[in-house]
């Protein structure tokens, strides 16, 4: 496969997302220079655009444009850009290291970031009054834009899946624990090597690298600092060191706004 002119690629992202940033890391690794074009998913909420729903159909950042290919799907960017930009190869080139990279980095996006983010902004009742006027804004969002109900639609359930999650303490412990129970994956494979998916640094190392910065980002550092999973806390230090963390403005401080 060719390698691609790198002066012809376009992401759409935005700063704070979680996934904007694996795509920005896997760039910075790289050493690859690319337009950008933020789509500010807070206030304007321009991924509900028809000018960006016709790029993502999901309105969902990242989106990689290649000329005029579009490829979505954060996994999906990452792979393309790692198999056809210059650069220091991100994949292991052994068939085990390749899929224990793939499997990490898909463990890493299945965990709900939603939960983790306002399971410690509850209000004293458990209500979750943020995501409530999030579903307010979309269902209003539905009635002066029916055409774009079926997209709508689908986050105006999953935002009140988020809430039934949140009104229910056990089932909000349970996501946390399984972001909780990620880290201590992340610890063992560290034990033994120096990232989280073997002796080199992959692509799993950008997702590593945003996941931990965003569960930073939400109070729950504790789990790899004061002498827990210490192999983490190392890790997580010498991923804030490498020249891509400042490149692809990780953001691991701050506040909602910053998401």
């Amino acid at each position: 496969m060719a390698v691609m002119n790198t002066s012809t690629l376009l992401l759409y992202d935005f700063p704070g997302s979680i996934c904007s940033q694996m795509a920005r890391l896997a760039l910075a690794e790289k050493g690859i220079a690319y337009n950008r074009r933020i789509v500010d998913i807070m206030d304007a909420a321009e991924q509900f655009e028809p000018w960006y729903t016709a790029l993502n159909p999901r309105a969902v950042v990242p989106t990689l444009k290649i000329d005029d290919e579009v490829v979505t799907d954060t996994i999906r960017i990452v792979q393309r850009i790692d198999s056809d930009c210059d650069g220091p190869p991100l994949t292991p080139d052994d068939e085990a290291g390749a899929e224990a990279m793939e499997r990490m980095m898909r463990d890493i996006m299945a965990l709900h970031y939603g939960v983790l983010l306002y399971s410690r902004r509850l209000e004293a009742d458990g209500s979750a009054p943020t995501v409530a006027a999030r579903g307010r804004f979309l269902r209003e969002q539905l009635e002066r834009y029916p055409e774009r109900a079926e997209l709508l639609e689908r986050r105006i359930a999953g935002n009140e899946n988020l809430l039934k999650i949140l009104a229910d303490p056990a089932e909000t412990a349970r996501h946390v624990d399984e972001a909780k129970a990620l880290v201590g994956r992340f610890e063992e494979t560290l034990s033994e090597h120096q990232f989280v998916s073997g002796g080199q640094y992959t692509l799993a190392d950008a997702f590593a690298t945003a996941a931990l910065a965003r569960f930073r980002l939400h109070g729950f550092d504790t789990w790899w600092t004061g002498g827990g999973n210490s192999h983490v806390a190392d890790y997580y230090g010498r991923m804030k060191a490498r020249p891509s963390w400042q490149a692809a403005d990780v953001i691991d401080q701050g506040s909602e706004r910053d998401l």
